[in-house]
């Protein structure tokens, strides 16, 4: 029995060391793996979660930045030419049309307002008594005679136009071919510019009677084809007729032509539709015309979806609508959707109705080896390495670069200050020593003097205003404020510098601006700040301008110069402290950096903003644009 007893225990030991040091652990494993499995599932839907969102964050992107552009392309193109709203169609160019909003309803692009044709009775009679021979006493030949005298009677080149297209019809059911192709022949020169109530060309009836009777006239064809290819809206009913035309009585090989036709028949089509439902009131284009770029809504329309929006290019101008093919826009692997549906996403903010769509192996699970969550956490560590490196570089090429710019800071404050403080010096020197025994001589030499003190404490008050701002406790007084008694103010303390360096200062002041709340002394140290910014890069020129003048309801004060410009990469820019624009010519013009920045915030304090409009080598305009807001007068 201690044998048995022995090998019992020594058989349990066996048992607890196989449960303990190989069961125990496979299964600890086992869970770890099943674990590790699940979280890389986890994490693999996660990941196609964050793709799918990346992806449409990027489209939103893309599509925001194109459509933008057009839009504000389009706004140019009206306020350069208000007449010419309705863009010509162009299937290469994204913008499906541009057409106006006339009394709540959408104007068709091939809609043209035409003045009703003067009466001619003679005419009328004579043609209708042409129909009743032709078509009741079924007598061509004598239809023929009056038909003659109804083009001899016409008054204008419809009528003739109309004559003769009746004329030629008669000659062919007269059995004389030759005269009716002569007639329908020189239809194709003569009226080829005359249109019918439809928008017809009525050269192009003669074409069609021509092609029904001689398929392979070489006129006809080439007439046909010309008018396929023309560029432009066309009425509906001229494109169906050419389609017809192309396929049934040409034989040339015209695919890219009957192509080009079939997308402008579905895109006429489509208008029809858009035009219909809004105007039956099924949907509705509110979107806030003369919205700032962000606020502007596009809306998804049709199969296809254009993308629909409202803009008016000025203050009181008639709203436009614009439309946008997504397909020529949008990028080269999405779909995008006016309906919703499986694998559908909606786009966002900004676009009402408008759904994208990805090929179904975008986001699809990548199958991997176990190792991949052991690479996926290297390349994560790796990831994070890199990243604290980069970041710990960019701070410190930031902390670089902060303390170059406060070092040309500290260099251009010194050069400013002492600049004034040299002239100040020798001029007060000259004038103790009594060199200068000209009254004019020391009346100018004061006036120096005066001067250069204003331009130091014009210097003072930038840096210690700047230094007010960083710290917070900048403090804007307001009240009751003229805007022309400011502006005048500022070109009152610029004359004697202006005149020193014989600029000419052209002054205009809109004096039916009311009065606003504002700090005086802020605003005049706003504008004294841009009208020495225009001295300093006015290059060769010397002419500014300084104008108060009224938008809407806000009010604008320009200073325009002639100068050096400022590049497009450097516009972004030029707001920032300490930032100055570095090149060749404006290296030699000391400043401190801190005037359009100062100039910027004053504005920002009184609800406004600051703009710049400038080409390079051509001049810059600054532009403070301030609310009106009634005061209050106690």
């Amino acid at each position: 029995m201690p044998r048995k007893l022995m090998g019992l225990q020594r058989r349990g030991r066996q048992i607890a060391l196989f449960l303990f040091a190989i069961l125990l652990p496979t299964l600890v494993l086992m869970s770890v793996a099943a674990r590790m499995f699940r979280q890389e599932a986890e994490l693999s839907d996660k990941r196609i979660a964050e793709e799918r969102g990346a992806a449409l964050d990027q489209l939103r992107r893309e599509l925001s930045a194109k459509l933008q552009a057009i839009r504000l392309e389009e706004v140019n193109r009206l306020i350069a030419d208000p007449q010419r709203i309705v863009r010509p169609r162009m299937p290469e160019l994204p913008v499906v049309f541009v057409t106006p909003l006339h009394q709540g309803r959408l104007v068709l692009p091939w809609h043209t307002s035409r003045k009703p044709e003067p009466r001619n009775e003679e005419f009328d009679s004579l043609r209708s008594r042409g129909e009743s021979l032709e078509f009741v006493a079924n007598d061509p030949l004598s239809a023929i005679n009056v038909y003659q005298q109804s083009v001899q009677r016409a008054r204008s080149n419809r009528q003739k136009c109309e004559g003769r297209l009746s004329l030629g019809r008669a000659f062919s059911k007269a059995h004389n071919s030759d005269d009716s192709i002569r007639i329908y022949r020189a239809m194709l020169v003569d009226c080829d510019e005359v249109v019918d109530d439809e928008g017809m060309p009525l050269a192009l009836y003669a074409a069609e009677r021509l092609l029904s009777a001689h398929k392979g006239l070489p006129e006809a064809q080439d007439y046909i084809l010309k008018k396929a290819r023309s560029a432009g809206w066309r009425p509906p009913v001229q494109s169906y007729l050419l389609q017809s035309l192309l396929n049934s009585n040409v034989a040339t090989e015209v695919g890219p032509v009957r192509s080009l036709l079939s997308n402008e028949i579905q895109d006429a089509e489509q208008i029809l539709r858009l035009t219909r439902d809004f105007q039956s009131g099924s949907m509705r284009l509110e979107f806030p015309i003369g919205a700032a770029p962000f606020e502007t809504s596009w809306l998804a329309y049709g199969n296809e979806p254009w993308l629909i929006t409202v803009i008016s290019p000025a203050a009181m101008a008639a709203p436009v609508v614009i439309a946008v093919s997504s397909r020529r826009i949008s990028p080269p692997d999405s779909t995008l959707h006016s309906k919703d549906g499986d694998g559908r996403t909606a786009v966002g903010p900004g676009f009402v109705n408008l759904f994208a769509e990805w090929p179904s192996d975008r986001f699809a699970a990548r199958d991997g080896p176990p190792l991949s969550l052991y690479a996926a956490i290297l390349t994560l560590i790796l990831g994070s390495t890199s990243l604290a490196g980069y970041l710990l570089l960019r701070d410190v090429d930031r902390e670089v670069r902060t303390a170059e710019m406060r070092s040309h800071f500290v260099a251009n404050v010194s050069h400013e200050l002492k600049t004034p403080l040299t002239a100040i010096r020798m001029f007060a020197e000259t004038l103790a020593m009594g060199r200068s025994s000209d009254e004019r001589a020391r009346s100018e030499y004061l006036q120096t003097i005066v001067n250069e003190s204003e331009r130091l404490s014009r210097l003072v008050d930038n840096v210690l205003d700047f230094s007010r701002i960083e710290r917070g406790k900048k403090i804007y007084r307001m009240q009751p404020t003229s805007l022309a008694d400011v502006v005048r103010s500022a070109a009152r303390a610029m004359e004697y510098p202006l005149s020193q360096q014989r600029f000419v200062l052209n002054l205009s002041i809109d004096g039916t601006i009311p009065s606003l709340q504002a700090d005086a002394d802020a605003i005049e140290q706003a504008i004294l700040n841009l009208l020495t910014n225009a001295i300093k890069y006015s290059g060769d020129a010397r002419q500014i301008e300084l104008t108060l003048r009224r938008l809407g309801e806000e009010a604008a004060i320009d200073v325009t110069d002639r100068g050096i410009g400022i590049g497009r990469e450097d516009q972004k820019r030029i707001f920032e402290k300490f930032y100055r624009v570095r090149s060749a010519t404006s290296d030699l013009i000391a400043g401190t950096g801190l005037g359009l920045t100062l100039a910027m915030h004053i504005v920002n304090a009184h609800g406004g903003r600051l703009e710049v409009t400038s080409d390079f080598g051509r001049g810059s305009t600054f532009s403070i644009r301030l609310p009106l807001k009634p005061v209050e007068v106690r």
